[in-house]
């Protein structure tokens, strides 16, 4: 009984055991299937489902004309994975003849690498559709993309690079990584077994989106040319480098830039953006101009030079030219590049108006195109100037300058005064094909009037001619031009280096109405040959007699809508100078971003021209009077000859003058004569024409050569 009773709990122990056990079981699956559910779910869907990354399409670069500078090309990455490849002998029976390699040679190759090994990196996605349909377990097969450059090296400072992972490494690519890259997207995929994966019906993901394509304003035909002329003259003349940058005047639009020779990749800056050099007579143009806009020298008065070659302009201060000679007109010295002369005219134009008028052309600033690194120049503020700094700017020296600022200052030139904000893009455009941004042209400020300009062109078209650079003469082409020889400063004495010299040349062209402004730089030529005007300046000749033989049309007329003229430069109310001292009234105006042009004798403003309140562009000038004006009644005819039209017909309407009007531009004849009474019966009759080769240009040509000459 005893044996019967000890059995029977043992089984009711068993039992409440297995009991405990079931609900135990039952309490963990519960467990598992409710409480952890989302857990188990999330690690299933990580053990058979994988993300796979989108790669968009990286946007094209094109040129100006819609040509192709730079896109993606679609590549294939085979690789081998030496654990999953079970027979290494087969594979590299299968793969050589593909790959153009030795099967015994290749097996080798497998088998002495124990893990991850490249055979192609960059093969065509033809080729890597053939080895993925061998379907070889441990061959594996990536579609990639590949950057590709039409213009080889050519740009190549402009456009930059991307890196590995196809993402900008510097110049536009970099600058505009962000809208070229697009945005990756992901695809869910299903592990089928085999080391394959499948896309289902209806699988997540997000689609990638193509980068944008941006349009560029470089010129590819150009900027071959260019190229190609750059480097043989660095190459003729053992030169250390030379950089070239041409841009479009009216619009303020690079064309090309050039840089030779080209640095490997990560080295390579674009030298026309970012050094900086000491112009030398380059920058002549900027006391010339200066000196005309501000009348304080007429081109036919004759300066004092020096038969020795050096003069003593301020005590102390002695300057040099290359050429002794006794003295030299104002348009002379601009014809051959006299230092000493313009030096005088920086002494009489003064420290502060020179300094206003290189700072209102964009020296010494940053010009704000949209590229990485650009540097800003060297201009100190006349507080820092020593007593020899005037003369010794105004020929070049004591300032640093980058092709870009240099290019913009002649452009100023050309278009008749306007300094334009430079421009390297023209659109974005998205891959769907909708415009996301457009630039266009924009005016900075106006710095000379078009008289001015027209004036200065006349004096650089001289250089060209009969000065210091013939050797940029081309037969069929008027061009204009000034020559610049500096010397460079020696690193290791930090002076002037021995036959260290930066020989450089700025010209326009056509010189009539300009189409194209190009700057050339070459950084120690070898030899005898360093002046600008040998070693620079033929650059540029051959680069226009090539665009002469183009059909591109580059040098011939424009359909570009802003091409007659620049933009209109924004306009500012002009303030009230009234009683105000000359230093304060200069002040004042330069405060809205003007310039005061000063009439008469006296302590204080007395009355201005425009009135207080008028409107008057940005970078204009005021008349201040000092004294009271001749005809500050308004009772005679002004004298309007080589006046802006525009100036003409307001001063005009001052006087209730009627006005007859034939052509437009520049006034070169007007009847009556200034000085006339008024009021005027008849009204007064202007003739006009455009300061370039449009109609009406033989009657400028006429009054031109009928005037007194200009030159030597």
């Amino acid at each position: 009984m005893a044996h019967r009773d000890m059995r029977k709990s043992r089984v009711l122990l068993a039992a409440a055991g297995l009991f405990l056990l079931l609900i135990g079981v039952w309490v963990r699956v519960a467990w598992l299937q409710v409480a952890l559910h989302d857990h188990f779910v999330a690690r299933a869907a990580e053990n058979q489902l994988s993300r796979h990354k989108l790669i968009p399409r990286r946007g094209e670069l094109l040129d100006c004309n819609g040509r192709v500078l730079a896109h993606d090309l679609p590549v294939s990455r085979i690789a081998v994975i030496r654990a999953q490849l079970k027979d290494a002998a087969g594979a590299a029976r299968a793969l050589a003849p593909l790959l153009g390699l030795e099967a015994v040679a290749l097996r080798r190759r497998i088998e002495n690498t124990p893990g991850f090994l490249l055979l192609a990196n960059e093969a065509p996605p033809e080729l890597g559709d053939r080895v993925r349909a061998l379907r070889l377990p441990g061959v594996i097969v990536d579609d990639d993309t590949r950057r590709d450059y039409r213009l080889g090296n050519a740009a190549a400072e402009i456009l930059g690079r991307t890196n590995s992972d196809n993402v900008g490494a510097d110049g536009l690519e970099l600058q505009y990584d962000a809208e070229l890259g697009g945005q990756s997207g992901w695809v869910t995929m299903v592990h089928a077994g085999n080391q394959h994966t499948l896309k289902l019906p209806g699988a997540t993901g997000r689609p990638a989106r193509d980068g944008a394509s941006l349009t560029l304003t470089i010129d590819a035909d150009l900027q071959a040319i260019v190229e190609q002329h750059l480097a043989r003259a660095v190459d003729t003349l053992k030169a250390r480098r030379g950089f070239a940058i041409f841009i479009d005047p009216w619009t303020g639009e690079v064309r090309a830039a050039a840089c030779v020779p080209h640095l490997p990749a990560g080295q390579a800056k674009n030298w026309t953006l970012t050094d900086q050099y000491e112009p030398g007579s380059t920058f002549k143009v900027v006391v010339a101009g200066a000196t005309l806009e501000e009348k304080t020298a007429r081109p036919d008065e004759y300066f004092v030079a020096s038969e020795t070659g050096r003069a003593e302009l301020l005590p102390g201060v002695f300057i040099r030219d290359s050429h002794a000679h006794a003295g030299y007109t104002f348009f002379g010295a601009i014809q051959n590049s006299s230092n000493i002369v313009c030096g005088r005219l920086g002494i009489r134009l003064g420290a502060e108006r020179l300094h206003r008028y290189a700072t209102s052309l964009g020296f010494g600033e940053l010009t704000g195109i949209e590229f990485p690194g650009e540097t800003g120049g060297k201009l100190r503020p006349v507080s820092a100037w020593q007593p020899r700094s005037t003369p010794t700017i105004a020929i070049g020296q004591e300032v640093a300058v980058t092709p870009l600022q240099l290019a913009l200052a002649y452009a100023a030139i050309a278009n008749g005064g306007v300094l334009m904000e430079p421009l390297l893009t023209r659109e974005l455009r998205g891959a769907d094909g909708r415009v996301l941004r457009r630039w266009s042209p924009q005016p900075a400020r106006r710095v000379f009037s078009e008289a001015t300009t027209a004036e200065l062109r006349e004096m650089l078209c001289a250089v060209v001619d009969s000065g210091t650079a013939t050797l940029a003469r081309l037969h069929g082409l008027r061009i204009a031009g000034k020559t610049g020889t500096a010397q460079k400063v020696d690193p290791a004495t930090h002076r002037y280096g021995n036959r260290m010299y930066m020989a450089s040349f700025a010209g326009l062209a056509p010189a009539d109405h300009p189409r194209l402004v190009g700057v050339i730089v070459i950084d120690e030529p070898g030899g005898t040959v360093y002046y600008g005007g040998q070693a620079a300046a033929p650059v540029f000749r051959e680069v226009m007699l090539d665009l002469m033989r183009s059909p591109s049309g580059l040098l011939g007329p424009s359909n570009s809508p802003v091409a007659s003229r620049p933009p209109a430069v924004p306009a500012v109310t002009a303030p009230d100078l009234r009683l105000l001292p000359r230093r304060q009234a200069e002040q004042r105006l330069a405060d809205f971003g003007l310039r005061a042009s000063f009439e008469g004798s006296g302590p204080r403003v007395l009355s201005q021209l425009p009135a207080a309140g008028a409107p008057v562009e940005r970078g204009g000038a005021v008349v201040a009077y000092l004294s009271p004006p001749r005809d500050s009644l308004g009772r005679v005819l002004p004298a309007l000859v080589g006046l802006p039209v525009r100036e003409a017909l307001r001063r005009l309407s001052l006087r209730q003058v009627t006005v007859h009007l034939e052509g437009s531009g520049l006034v070169v004849r007007q009847e009556p004569a200034p000085g006339t009474a008024l009021p005027l019966p008849g009204g007064c009759r202007l003739w006009c024409v455009e300061p370039g080769p449009a109609a009406g240009s033989q009657t400028f040509e006429a009054s031109v050569v009928a005037a007194p000459s200009h030159r030597p």
